[in-house]
């Protein structure tokens, strides 16, 4: 690939981050970001993470030096706290749909799909360090051309799926430009246009859908934004609560 320029520049300029951390190896990007003492918004970038993690405890694998894994610290008072999760799967499928060339879809609750297979997912940890401090991890399964085999059948690559290597710094720049533009729309109360790409890529608008948030609630899926959904217009759950949704067989 052709030289680029140097990439931290220009997240200074275009974003809040204002300092980015590269390391060729990490446990985690998520525990690199929660141990640093060094204040103020920042990126953290692994070309390998040893022990990745994904929600729910899962693990996250990565191929070492091909995709990318990182670790967004942001540091804002948020109206609504609770909407960071949703929106920030639509801002991974805004920076990502250019260098797949084609719509890519969310899957509830955090993962996008590019042709009905995984590849990116977010996990949001709070609490960490100062009030008001968010851990934003994106996985992004970018040059890979292998997987485990409990994988192959599920996920894919951008490499995998349109036959081309991706800049992987291009790729970081435009996660965070568009996790950036992302919590400031949430800063501002601003979530109309997020919260339409989220319903549109979701697909589950007027599907029989199956919600856990301490029972089990069936019903037709007939509004979501990012505060709650509403069930055959009557039934509304917070969102904030809600563990899983599926489609329901009846």
């Amino acid at each position: 690939m052709p030289d680029r320029p140097p990439i931290e520049p220009l997240l200074r300029e275009r974003t809040r981050f204002l300092r980015l951390v590269h390391v060729a190896s990490c446990a985690s990007t998520q525990d690199l970001a929660a141990t640093d003492p060094a204040p103020g918004d920042a990126i953290y970038w692994a070309d390998h993470q040893t022990h990745g993690r994904g929600r729910l405890q899962r693990e996250w694998h990565d191929e070492p030096g091909a995709d990318l894994a990182v670790t967004l610290r942001v540091t804002t008072a948020l109206p609504q706290p609770a909407a960071l999760p949703a929106a920030l799967p639509v801002a991974v499928l805004q920076a990502c749909e250019p260098f797949a060339g084609r719509p890519l879809r969310i899957k509830w609750p955090n993962d996008v799909f590019l042709d009905g297979r995984k590849l990116a997912g977010v996990l949001v940890d709070a609490g960490a360090g100062p009030r008001s401090t968010y851990l934003i991890g994106i996985g992004v399964n970018v040059n890979r051309v292998r997987f485990p085999p409990d994988l192959e059948a599920t996920a894919c690559s951008l490499a995998t799926s349109t036959g081309r290597e991706v800049d992987r710094g291009e790729l970081l720049l435009r996660l965070a430009e568009r996790v950036d533009r992302a919590i400031g729309d949430l800063e501002a109360g601003r979530t109309a246009a997020l919260e339409a790409l989220f319903r549109d890529r979701l697909g589950l608008l007027g599907q029989r859908v199956r919600v856990e948030s301490g029972e089990v609630r069936n019903g037709v899926l007939t509004h979501l934004d990012f505060q709650q959904l509403e069930l055959d217009g009557a039934l509304h759950v917070p969102l904030p609560i809600v563990r899983s949704i599926a489609r329901s067989p009846n």
